[in-house]
């Protein structure tokens, strides 16, 4: 019996030393440079999404509706103006893109709709955006898109 809790002390020992030593090391994810816009390689956008349009623009009800939603759910990484950063963006590795230029870069809303919808979490952007399409109706992404058209303008 007590052979028995001496094991189980060693194994949980161990754990511990385990975990702790895993915790030294740098995680998936994170990074020690300061939070900044990623890189404008976009990837390759699905099919299903390439050829979409924003339905709602020029629906200020849709921008007002998309702008909460943004500070709801985006502004914790992105930040209030999309800069990437957001309270919870530093240490992210990549960090949370830089937003306000969504509509100069020549994204399409196809590609925004994606982002928003599928996250990041896959090549080749491997970041920690989550992916929204499961909770959010489509109309709800497209205020998002509507939103993000309209940052730093």
């Amino acid at each position: 019996m007590i052979a028995n809790i001496r094991k189980l002390l060693l194994m949980l020992g161990l754990l511990l030393c385990a975990v702790l030593l895993s915790a030294c090391g740098k995680g998936v994810g994170i990074s020690d440079e300061p939070p900044g816009a990623v890189s404008d390689i976009p990837g390759e956008v699905p099919e299903r999404y390439r050829a979409l349009e924003n339905p709602l623009v020029g629906d200020l009800e849709a921008l007002e509706r998309g702008n909460k939603a943004y500070t709801a759910l985006c502004s914790q990484c992105h930040g209030v103006r999309g800069e990437g950063d957001g309270p919870e963006a530093t240490g992210i590795d990549p960090g949370p893109g830089d937003l306000r230029r969504a509509g100069e870069r020549g994204i399409s809303d196809g590609y925004l709709y994606w982002r928003i919808a599928d996250g990041g979490t896959f090549e080749p952007f491997n970041s920690l955006m989550p992916a929204w399409g499961g909770l959010l109706s489509d109309t709800e992404i497209w205020e998002l898109v509507s939103f993000l058209r309209e940052l730093n303008k």
